[in-house]
């Protein structure tokens, strides 16, 4: 039954008359008589006595009435929620970005606290290495990646400072080294993320900076930290990935990380525009992202 005709059933049990009832809805008295007359055929059942002067509600139609004053009360208290929600955040579409490429190992369980809590709410998740970009056009709402701290265009709060470690094959010798030096790398074959990672930039300025004698190694770059691992993994070279990496290895992979002397680093942030109007929503996603390392 449509929820139309119910609607035409109350303002009639309303008014008692046709004529009232077209008015105040808007539509022609035959419009109405018809409407109603194809709900009752539907029905299998008489709604409404036509006793002109004297309409007034069957016991079927009364029936119909009381039902379906709950129904429409309990619609107006359902978009009252919603509209709540939409205003505290809670149905929206939360998009975050990131320009780290490891965090896909990280940040299942943080995903899943979030659901868990606020089950109505979907969540975008993507790359970009024009982090800081894509969060002042407000293409997203909540970054986690490396931001600048003097950027006043973006809110952040640092949640952690590592180091990168250098990655290599149990079959490796240096598997058995506790620290490294840019020495022990030399001639070596380094394994590093493509040119469309952000963090390519870090290990470059770090080798440009301190280590320019690693600039004569054969370099293979790759998309994806879980590409580097598996050549990694067939001992063809090192790689410089996160310290965060470590404890989040699968299984299959015969790989372990050494210490680098004086390695590279990264600062990672929680960020959001300055402008942006945080909802409890998005504070207590900001929450479960700082505890994803």
């Amino acid at each position: 039954m449509p929820f139309y005709f119910s609607n035409l059933i109350l303002q009639f049990a309303k008014n008692k008359s046709f004529t009232k009832t077209s008015e105040e809805l808007g539509i022609s008295q035959p419009y109405l008589s018809t409407h109603i007359r194809e709900l009752e055929q539907e029905l299998k059942a008489q709604l409404i006595t036509r006793d002109y002067g004297n309409n007034k509600l069957t016991p079927e139609g009364l029936v119909l009435k009381r039902r379906g004053e709950t129904i429409f009360q309990e619609f107006e208290t359902a978009v009252a929620t919603i509209n709540l929600l939409v205003q505290t955040g809670e149905t929206a579409t939360i998009r975050i970005g990131t320009n780290l490429a490891d965090t896909d190992y990280l940040i299942a369980q943080s995903l899943t606290n979030f659901h868990q809590a606020y089950p109505s709410v979907s969540l975008d998740y993507s790359y970009y290495s024009n982090l800081e970009a894509i969060l002042e056009n407000k293409e997203i709402d909540i970054a986690i990646g490396i931001l600048k701290e003097e950027n006043t265009a973006i809110t952040s709060e640092l949640i952690l400072s590592e180091s990168y470690v250098v990655f290599t094959s149990k079959k490796n010798p240096l598997a058995d080294l506790k620290e490294l030096s840019a020495s022990h790398l030399q001639h070596l074959p380094l394994i590093t993320y493509s040119k469309k990672i952000y963090e390519k930039e870090i290990i470059d300025s770090w080798i440009e900076s301190n280590h320019m004698e690693l600039q004569h190694n054969r370099y293979y770059e790759l998309p994806s930290t879980i590409s580097i691992l598996n050549l990694v993994d067939q001992n063809f070279g090192v790689a410089f990935l996160p310290y965060s990496l470590v404890d989040s290895l699968p299984n299959y992979l015969n790989v372990t990380s050494v210490e680098m002397m004086d390695g590279p680093f990264r600062n990672i942030s929680v960020g959001y525009s300055s402008d942006f109007q945080l909802s409890k929503t998005h504070r207590y996603l900001i929450e479960q992202l700082q505890f994803i390392f």
